[in-house]
């Protein structure tokens, strides 16, 4: 990965950006599905499937859902706007004063996503190679900050296809393995509880999850995600953005199915250890040394295809949408900018990483922030010509809902928590569930948009 990044380092801005408008479908819809299939994708699902069972499936079937309609009606759209990030569609219809800090927010949220994929990839280097999580966090970091350095997205396009296809063939060969493996004991399966083979909703997962919770805050980010949207820009027609993003969406699915088996399985064969831990275990109890390191090229691939475009994402968000206006930055420096800010974020991420350790929950982080702030002002900058939903309404959307969301992660939601006093975190409980810190920014951005943007028409 890092020669592929060396050699694709001498390119146009263009290319290391939107690699030229040039992919057809078939690498389009690679990438595309092995952008999703990153660290909650691979150990993060995994451990989900050890810890909840089937339903642990819904993290991706969300996204899966969220797809087709995305590909539908939104995808040709968003890919005819030839911009070359999300925030640029909030600079078109409402400025630079709404594009700073929804680009800002961006950046920051995504760097507890790329966290989450460093994280999966230190995880499964310690479970293969034995080695101290510490050594191999940096080491997974290190790669993922260097490769993307040089190749930007030229070099993420042209690795994703093979990336995707070794992780497909490690993913099937880990369950017939475990299979295999469990076959050898039958009383094993004791070890699984019944709960886990409910479906669609279990004890540990129930018909709120799948119906309020997971729909916002996991399955938003795929009608609106800046990792989603940079591969839509890199398509050469709107045909291509709709059948990639409908095609994707059917690979998930028994991919998804794939990934939690494992998990299950890993729960028969070694009962009692950290779930995330399920696949490292696998590798070091089940597979082969001979296939040990394919199939683990090929989850590492999985990661990486991910991290590489996340780490990319935020660092042209942040240089295009946040350091060019504000200081004016000329074009012909944009690109060096660019790399220095990624070696930034990347180490921002890195050091989330280091005090978060758990996948699911810095992705999380990641999804609330970004949710709360940037998807109903996107979504409204799409429908413009219909909702025409004024800057202002927008640019406070953002501030609230954004700001309100990172309050209610610093320190567990303390700050949050403590602005809204016991009474009433009790009451937006009641009213919103267990998770109503992450849910609150969103209604609060979404109410801000149509209050506003509703008195700023009346006063015009």
């Amino acid at each position: 990965m890092l020669y592929v990044g060396w050699r694709s380092r001498r390119q146009s801005a263009e290319s290391y950006y939107v690699a030229g408008r040039k992919c057809g479908p078939i690498r389009l819809t690679a990438s595309l599905i092995a952008t999703i299939f990153g660290a909650s994708s691979t150990i993060g699902i995994i451990g989900l499937g050890y810890s909840r069972g089937i339903t642990g499936s819904w993290w991706l079937l969300v996204g899966a859902s969220a797809l087709i309609p995305f590909g539908l009606f939104l995808a040709p759209h968003v890919r005819a706007l030839k911009v070359i990030t999300l925030p640029d569609i909030l600079r078109n219809s409402y400025g630079d004063k709404v594009a700073i800090p929804a680009g800002l927010m961006i950046s920051i949220a995504w760097c507890g996503v790329l966290a989450a994929q460093m994280i999966a990839a230190g995880r499964l280097l310690e479970g293969i190679f034995g080695i101290d999580f510490a050594y191999s966090l940096s080491a997974a970091a290190a790669v993922f900050i260097l490769y993307t350095f040089w190749g930007g997205q030229l070099s993420v396009i042209r690795t994703d296809f093979w990336q995707l296809v070794i992780f497909i063939g490690g993913l099937m060969l880990c369950v017939l393995m475990l299979f295999k493996f469990n076959a050898t004991d039958p009383y094993c399966w004791a070890n699984v509880p019944s709960d886990n083979l409910r479906f669609p909703v279990g004890n540990s997962f129930g018909w709120y999850d799948l119906l309020v919770y997971y729909p916002l805050i996991v399955g938003l980010p795929y009608l609106v995600g800046p990792d989603i949207y940079s591969r839509i820009f890199c398509a050469r027609d709107n045909t291509t953005a709709r059948t990639a993003s409908l095609t994707a969406a059917a690979f998930i699915v028994p991919l998804a199915i794939l990934l939690v088996m494992v998990g299950i399985l890993a729960r028969a064969a070694f009962p009692g250890i950290n779930p995330e831990q399920a696949l490292p275990a696998t590798f070091a109890a089940v597979i082969p040394a001979g296939l040990r390191g394919l199939i683990a090229a090929g989850f590492l691939g999985g990661i990486m295809s991910s991290a590489d475009t996340v780490l990319l994402s935020a660092s042209t968000i942040f240089s295009v949408n946040v350091i060019k206006p504000v200081f004016g930055l000329k074009e012909e420096k944009q690109l060096g900018v660019t790399k220095i800010v990624l070696v930034f974020l990347g180490l921002g991420g890195f050091a989330i990483a280091w005090f978060e350790q758990g996948i699911i929950s810095s992705l999380l982080i990641g999804y609330t922030v970004f949710v709360g702030g940037v998807v109903f002002p996107t979504l409204a900058a799409l429908f413009k010509d219909k909702l025409k939903v004024s800057s202002t309404a927008a640019l406070w959307a953002v501030i609230i809902g954004g700001g309100t969301a990172v309050m209610g992660k610093i320190a567990d939601g303390y700050l949050m928590k403590t602005i809204l006093t016991p009474g009433g975190c009790e009451f937006m409980q009641s009213l919103l569930g267990s998770h109503y810190l992450s849910l609150l920014p969103l209604i609060l951005s979404l109410l801000v948009l149509v209050i506003v943007g509703t008195i700023t028409a009346k006063a015009k």
